[in-house]
């Protein structure tokens, strides 16, 4: 990595994992942005990006450009995936193991196995057998876990109720089949914790329990926590904020978008306001520093307590 700005500075920061991590990951959503613009924010920005989802509107892209954005995401040590739906629509036509070689031909590294769109219950010995024949032919395996809506979603009870025992059956049945992580829908995770930090602390003695007894069972580290790159940018923060309270600055975050990436890592090290947590929102690492507290001071807790 590069000299950053702060340490030529000489500003002491917090510190942060380093490619390639195995935690504290970061997923952006590529909702179809330009490869200029994909170039020139990963000059910035690379080093704090692990994995791309290359959404479904890229499937109406010509081929070449998508290439020419693959090789730029690699370049940059920034593993490539197409979303779900592509494999979910592979699937239904029997044309997966096809789709599978052409997707690996043009560098795509990662394949996720979801069920997000698709309203057939899950048979986890079909996924059991796609992660194997994934991995087969080089992929490394994400699954995904919860449906966008909470009809016809087993792991749901209702909107705001999560089945935790379906839930936590699923992604270990996926880790054992070798997935490497699990993405837990983002939709799901608004709903059921909140999305603003007013929602948030309402509903953490509800909906937050119904998470953290889910990551206890299953490991936090193993999963990539959705946020929804679609909801207000306020929204997004406060979400990803609490997600950083719970887990701790290495929490592994997913569906961020590209240019919030240099906001998402002042997030995490906690010189970034978030508002809405009193003074725990209130650039807390500096916060800590100024009052003596001590630069590793454990400043993401402090919402937890608000």
């Amino acid at each position: 990595m590069e000299q950053t700005l702060q340490q030529y500075l000489g500003i002491r920061w917090p510190e942060r994992s380093v490619k390639p991590r195995k935690q504290g990951l970061t997923m952006v959503m590529d909702t179809g942005w330009p490869v200029s613009f994909v170039e020139s924010m990963l000059a910035q920005y690379g080093e704090y990006l692990d994995v791309v989802k290359i959404w479904d509107p890229h499937l109406r892209a010509p081929e070449r450009e998508v290439r020419r954005k693959i090789e730029v995401y690699n370049a940059h040590a920034v593993r490539v995936q197409p979303g779900g739906i592509f494999m979910e629509i592979a699937r239904i036509q029997g044309a997966e193991n096809e789709v599978m070689r052409k997707l690996a031909a043009i560098g795509f590294s990662v394949i996720e196995v979801s069920s997000t769109a698709t309203s057939a219950e899950r048979d986890m010995r079909k996924e059991a057998d796609f992660v194997k024949r994934a991995k087969d032919l080089g992929f490394t395996v994400f699954g995904e876990v919860g449906k966008k809506f909470a009809d016809q979603d087993e792991t749901r009870r209702s909107e705001e109720v999560v089945d935790e025992e379906v839930t936590v059956k699923e992604m270990l049945a996926l880790f054992e089949a070798g997935a490497e992580h699990v993405y837990w829908e983002g939709h799901l995770l608004r709903r059921v914790m909140g999305e603003t930090a007013e929602e948030l602390l309402r509903k953490r003695e509800a909906g937050t329990q119904q998470v953290l007894r889910v990551a206890k069972e299953v490991g936090a580290g193993r999963i990539i926590f959705e946020v929804s790159p679609l909801r207000p940018v306020l929204n997004r923060r406060a979400l990803q904020f609490w997600l950083v309270a719970l887990f701790g600055t290495e929490v592994n975050i997913g569906n961020a978008r590209l240019e919030e990436l240099g906001y998402l890592e002042a997030l995490r090290c906690g010189s970034h306001p978030v508002h809405g947590f009193k003074q725990a929102g209130d650039y807390p690492w500096i916060r800590a520093v100024e009052t003596g507290k001590g630069e590793d001071y454990p400043w993401w807790a402090e919402a937890l307590s608000v």
